[in-house]
């Protein structure tokens, strides 16, 4: 194994003087050592894995990090990184469960946790077979749903963990159907992803007038083929608007084109990749998010975008799709405004009801406030899983407020 360490673990967490993650006090008394593994830390689109690991040092926990790859080089970093404690550990090498393994016992880990259910969730499970350790993943989207995913040893994975994460009631009945259809079983809960809400607030002062922003890596599961034919259908219409598409992928060239042929350079514009505090500060500026998710040609598919989240604690009403654990966070015009993935006159009618009613902006603002307050607070969501960690997944232990 060739393996280094941002910074060098320890058992106090003493941080090296200069690192790059910064420096913060670690709490006096740890209730458990958790370690994280993840197959690329830290990763932009990925900041949901930062969040939920920050907030469960702020209770108490204390969290070591393995990564399975170095991470990307090209992509900005998140101003949050500067806040982590947690030892950051590299591997390179083909045993990377007898490396992870090594890195357990070394750092007296007492429970494994990987994101995803596919690589890092079967490095856990077969460290944790290695160590005697319990294990467990928080399971999303692409990595259970995709064509390539293997659902024996996905089924595998669950019937051997201490229990099993997912983050929509949605998967939820998903994952207990393939498991009990492969006859494995296993302890399958179902967690939100949260977001710190003292992180965020709602934006006041004035918004820029039909100003649309779409956020999300260029792939087809994000539909913003659709948005771009939505919007040709606004400008059709007359409707005087801006959409403005943040992310990079390899969706780019694709929409670069459909931008043309409708003759929309001056309306759509694809920004690329931002950092975190340059996408809060774009979607400020709107008057409405949209994100028509679709499930992609391979099966892939949302399972709950963060980024919706954001928008909605952030008071930008939204507009998406039908579609897995989004109904879950987008109540049809209590919270937002649903239509059916695909529905290109359904979406283009949906912005513009949005664009053409302050009063609906504003309700459906308010009402997605208190939703988030309501099931989607990370504080509360992280206590759970850290309560679950110490009690081994068990759903009937109380779970505080």
């Amino acid at each position: 194994m060739t393996a280094f360490h941002l910074p060098p673990p320890s058992a106090n967490h003493a941080e090296a003087a200069g690192s790059p993650w910064g420096a913060a006090a670690a709490p006096a008394e740890p209730k458990l050592r958790i370690g994280y593994v993840l197959k690329r830390f830290p990763h932009l689109s990925q900041t949901f894995i930062l969040n939920e690991i920050l907030e469960l040092e702020r209770q108490g926990l204390t969290v070591e990090i393995i990564s399975l790859r170095l991470p990307r080089d090209d992509e900005p970093r998140h101003h949050r990184l500067a806040q982590l404690r947690a030892g950051v550990t590299y591997i390179s090498g083909e045993e990377a469960a007898e490396d992870v393994a090594g890195w357990a016992r070394r750092l007296g880990l007492q429970h494994l946790h990987a994101h995803f259910a596919t690589g890092a969730a079967d490095t856990a499970m077969k460290a944790a077979a290695l160590t005697g350790l319990p294990y467990s993943f928080t399971a999303h989207a692409r990595d259970i749903y995709h064509q390539g995913v293997d659902s024996q040893a996905l089924a595998e994975r669950m019937g051997r963990a201490r229990f099993v994460v997912t983050v929509s009631d949605y998967n939820q009945s998903y994952l207990e159907n393939l498991a009990s259809s492969r006859g494995t079983g296993g302890r399958i809960l179902r967690l939100y992803n949260g977001l710190d809400l003292n992180c965020f607030a709602p934006v006041q002062g004035q918004r820029e007038p039909g100003l649309i922003v779409a956020i999300g890596r260029l792939v087809p599961k994000k539909g913003f083929a659709d948005l771009v034919e939505a919007c040709a259908v606004l400008d059709r219409s007359g409707r005087e608007f801006r959409c403005l598409i943040v992310g990079d992928g390899p969706e780019r060239t694709a929409l670069e084109r459909a931008i043309r042929h409708h003759r929309l350079e001056r309306r759509v514009k694809l920004a690329g990749a931002m950092a975190q505090a340059e996408v809060l500060a774009a979607l400020g500026r709107a008057e409405l998010f949209a994100l028509p998710c679709i499930v992609g040609d391979d099966g892939d598919r949302d399972g709950l975008p963060t980024v919706i989240l954001e928008a909605m604690a952030l008071g930008i009403p939204v507009v998406s799709t039908r579609l897995a654990g989004i109904p879950e966070m987008v109540l049809n015009r209590r919270t937002g405004l649903l239509v059916q993935q695909g529905a290109v006159d359904q979406l283009a009618n949906a912005m513009a009801e949005l664009l053409a009613s302050p009063d609906l902006r504003h309700t459906l603002s308010r009402n997605g406030l208190a939703h988030m307050r309501e099931h989607f607070d990370l504080q509360h969501n992280a206590r759970r899983l850290g309560q679950w960690f110490q009690a081994g997944g068990h759903p009937t232990i109380s779970l505080g407020a």
